[in-house]
């Protein structure tokens, strides 16, 4: 099943941690351990945020780093 297209960006409440995790993503990207441990969440709920911004029509990036398992997440613009 394909996810829907969306051509507008539902941005997130101001002052929430959703925002500081978009914040990061834009300025310089990070793995999910370190944007866990920015934002005082467990990994699999920075997973889910970042699910939920690509469902809200942000275009996260995932880049494999080198040989190792982590990958770096970033938002385009």
């Amino acid at each position: 099943m394909k996810a829907k297209s969306r051509s507008k960006i539902d941005p997130p409440k101001p002052g929430c941690k959703l925002e500081t995790l978009v914040t990061v993503l834009i300025n310089e990207g990070g793995t999910v351990r370190k944007l866990s441990t920015n934002l005082g969440w467990l990994p699999h709920t920075t997973r889910a945020a970042l699910t939920r911004l690509k469902q809200r029509g942000y275009q996260v990036e995932r880049t494999l780093v080198g040989g190792a398992k982590e990958s770096i997440y970033r938002i385009e613009t």
